[in-house]
């Protein structure tokens, strides 16, 4: 919701500012000239930060997600193993004594991916 708030809050100084400065201006790159709004420029330039920072963000996301995926594999395996772990305990403890009842685990909710 804050993010909302700052981008709504930058786009309508940015638009304010291109509709406040309309008359176009001589601008030129090296050789390249052309006549344009100082509004409409700083307007695409925002634009264009903006479609920049949100591909920086998604870059960003693309990692953790991978990283969360990694860790939930690994919690998998590691309650498999607990498990595993705990069959082995029940069978060498009835196997001494066979009065003990063998563990049973817990129920517990999957995961959603």
């Amino acid at each position: 919701m804050v993010r909302l708030l700052v981008i709504v809050v930058f786009l309508v100084v940015l638009i304010t500012f291109a509709l406040s400065n309309p008359d176009p201006q001589s601008l030129w790159v090296v050789s390249y000239g052309w006549q344009f709004s100082v509004g409409m420029l700083v307007l695409g330039v925002g634009a264009a930060s903006f479609l920049l920072g949100g591909f920086v963000m998604f870059i960003g996301e693309i990692k953790q997600r991978s990283r969360a995926r990694k860790a939930e594999q690994q919690v998998r395996a590691l309650e498999s193993q607990v498990l595993d772990l705990h069959q082995r305990i029940d069978r060498l403890t009835v196997a001494t004594d066979p009065s003990r009842a063998p563990y049973e685990a817990p129920a517990t909710t999957p995961v959603a991916p």
